[in-house]
């Protein structure tokens, strides 16, 4: 009796405990699904605009959302279109499991004449699945540009293996988000200029030879390169091999390019890991002038024979892309007019103690070099954030470098420094347009979870 006792007992200690620990879990909040601001605009050079519907975390299961269009005046399939194509003003759209945006495309359609102040109004009418809708569940799309006087925004930088590298376009309330391995080596547009830069989200290293001639390397050529050229032994002996982090177009890895071929000499290039932290394999690079446009030879390190890749200026972007893998041009990167910073990693320098080495940083902002300016103002001078307003502008000084920002908004993250947010401080971001933007960041991570950031932003003062 006395041990059935003890036994019925302990049975309902342990049921109390374990209804106790239940219900002191915590639950999640609600997985909220919305667009990333609740208006927009396209501008009448543009032929589509995308826009892009974020869950706060990822679903275990597919979400399928249902959407209603309403243009208003403006008629379906003679005015404009979607993408996916809209059923009786209705659209269905599946974000897969695992996943956390899924996007759709407002068109117009050709011959089509607008006025500007067309608006087409999206909403999110059902959601089958757990998520609930957002704040920003519905959006308006005006047909001129907008610029937005204030907003939020989620960064999808892809959690955290950082596989995107996120362009922000803060008057437009826009983010296009690439995946970071989408291109190796970026070709100056500016006129009479013929600079390479490297993909400086993959950390990688380019080290030039003595040579001209792509089919007489070989891969004697890297031999003692080994633990000194890989970005894992972030060794002084490779702070040559990377491009100036600062911007500066006058240090970089690989040479101007010559209009006298023979001055264009071979480079071993390591391209660095991909988000999976694989190693992705190395290449003999030799650039040239073509006109005035570039072309890249290029194969792997002991193959005797190389491709070749023509890349044609196109001076509205900042840069012009080749992607070796996919053995094409390509443009990651929206319009130089069309974005202000970037999210992404980055390859930057710092001093461990013996010199200036390359290292990659997490969670790093660069900004446009098409005009984009910025500055660092920390509460104790500037004052609180919510408080600065365009009387507060007087004496302020941008700066170009587009490491400005940087890592600077957050602290730790190296190997043994767990990161968190810095709330001391907030950022002045002037775009190409003159409009001025007081910049915070509100979140390092989103559920816990590195690579979607969060900031919040408002016009301080307008361009002319």
């Amino acid at each position: 009796m006395y041990h059935t006792s003890i036994k019925f007992l302990a049975i309902l200690f342990l049921a109390v405990v374990t209804l106790s620990s239940c219900e002191d879990d915590p639950k999640l909040p609600d997985n909220q699904l919305q667009f990333e601001s609740s208006v927009a605009g396209i501008s009448s050079e543009d032929e589509s605009l995308t826009l892009n519907m974020t869950l706060s975390r990822a679903a275990s299961s597919d979400v399928v959302v249902t959407l209603s269009v309403n243009g208003g005046a403006l008629v379906y399939g003679t005015d404009f279109t979607t993408t996916p194509a809209a059923v009786s003003n209705l659209i269905t759209v599946t974000i897969p499991a695992g996943e956390t945006t899924a996007a759709i495309a407002l068109n117009k359609i050709a011959g089509v004449g607008f006025s500007g102040d067309e608006i087409v109004v999206f909403e999110v009418v059902s959601i089958d699945g757990t998520p609930v809708p957002g704040e920003n569940s519905k959006v308006s799309v005006t047909f001129s540009e907008i610029t937005v006087t204030s907003a939020a925004m989620s960064i999808r930088g892809g959690g955290p293996t950082f596989p995107n590298r996120v362009f922000i376009d803060l008057s437009a309330n826009r983010q296009t988000a690439v995946n970071r391995t989408d291109w190796d080596f970026g070709f100056y547009t500016a006129e009479g200029e013929f600079k390479v830069i490297l993909n400086s989200g993959l950390s990688m290293l380019a080290k030039p030879l003595d040579k001209t001639d792509l089919t007489t390397v070989t891969a004697a050529d890297t031999v003692g390169l080994g633990a000194s050229f890989t970005t894992d032994a972030f060794s002084v002996d490779n702070i040559g091999y990377i491009d100036d982090p600062s911007g500066n177009l006058s240090n970089l890895a690989i040479n101007d390019v010559s209009a006298a071929a023979s001055e264009n000499n071979v480079y071993i290039v390591n391209r660095g890991k991909d988000a999976a932290g694989n190693q992705r394999s190395w290449k003999k690079i030799r650039v040239l002038r073509n006109g005035d446009n570039y072309t890249i030879q290029y194969a792997d390190i002991a193959a005797t024979t190389f491709q070749t890749l023509e890349i044609t200026r196109d001076n509205s972007y900042v840069f012009n892309y080749v992607s070796l893998d996919a053995n094409s041009a390509v443009q990651p990167e929206p319009e130089k007019g069309k974005w202000d910073i970037a999210y992404t990693t980055f390859m930057n320098q710092t001093n461990l103690g013996e010199g200036l080495i390359p290292y990659m940083f997490n969670d790093f902002i660069i900004q446009n070099r098409a005009g984009v300016q910025t500055i660092q103002l920390l509460v104790a001078n500037a004052g609180e954030y919510a408080d600065f307003d365009a009387a507060d502008l007087a004496g302020v000084v941008f700066s170009s470098t587009q490491t400005t920002i940087g890592s600077g908004w957050r602290s730790g993250g190296g190997p043994s420094t767990p990161p968190s947010l810095r709330t001391d401080r907030f950022y002045l971001v002037k775009d190409a347009d003159g409009n001025i933007y007081k910049m915070k960041f509100t979140a390092l991570t989103t559920d816990g979870e590195r690579g979607r950031p969060a900031i919040e932003y408002a016009l301080v003062s307008a361009g002319s």
